[in-house]
């Protein structure tokens, strides 16, 4: 009796974690310095998700600004809608300053779990991308906030508790652990998975970003009205009384 085949998308995600397990332990053997080890972990996850990702999804770096000109921190990576909404700035390492109404998901890339840098982090975000033009104020629109760990790590559940956001999906996955917990969007509780992290963590990506689909359908005219807000052209208002 021969086996079941194994799907193809397990597959191949069960040979791609194995190769970012291996180019995290060469990172991190070569290099001595916590800066350039993340740095170069982020460009190893960009770059896969560059390759998993539909092509209308643009892959980057940078922060994300609201029209009533906050920004938030730094963003290892961000997955948004350029086909819409412009750059508000393009630095010259490539990285970007995008509206937060074109934002998809943002996701941090560590080498270990800190969970109070992460909820820091996290929050700092959301404070801003939720005050998003109240053409965009829905809550389907908030953009979704992902935590990989390259290392094993032990997560409390206590912790999570302060990334709990029912407008938004939430994870966190250890790819060398093989452990991760979820929330998706319009829930709070956070479910414990078994598994490739990094399958679990494009698949959690995709079905998000997806659900969410293209920013702007039809012509230009809304995403034109938002972004003319970022410069005074309209009054912008966020989702909280802006």
């Amino acid at each position: 009796m021969t086996e079941p085949l194994q799907p193809l998308w397990s597959d191949n995600l069960d040979r791609l974690r194995d190769s970012l397990v291996a180019q995290a332990n060469r990172i991190r053997t070569g290099s001595r310095h916590p800066t350039i080890k993340g740095t170069s972990l982020e460009v190893v996850l960009r770059r896969t998700l560059r390759d998993y990702l539909p092509g209308h999804f643009t892959i980057g770096s940078g922060q994300a600004a609201n029209n009533l000109h906050a920004i938030s921190p730094q963003l290892d990576i961000i997955v948004y809608d350029h086909s819409a909404f412009p750059h508000l700035a393009v630095n010259e390492d490539s990285s970007v300053i995008i509206c937060c109404e074109s934002i998809l998901a943002a996701v941090e890339c560590k080498t270990a779990w800190k969970a109070d840098d992460a909820v820091t982090h996290f929050q700092g975000f959301c404070d801003v991308e939720s005050r998003r033009h109240n053409e965009f104020a829905h809550t389907s629109n908030a953009a979704a906030y992902f935590v990989v760990v390259f290392e094993p790590a032990t997560v409390n559940p206590e912790h999570l508790s302060s990334l709990q956001d029912e407008t938004r999906f939430v994870g966190v996955y250890t790819i060398n652990g093989n452990s991760s917990w979820s929330s998706p969007y319009q829930r709070t509780d956070f479910a414990e998975n078994r598994g490739n992290a990094l399958a679990l963590f494009l698949q959690d990506i995709l079905s998000d970003c997806m659900r969410k689909g293209q920013k702007e359908l039809g012509t230009f005219t809304l995403a034109h009205h938002v972004f003319a807000s970022y410069f005074g052209g309209e009054s912008g208002g966020g989702s909280r009384g802006g």
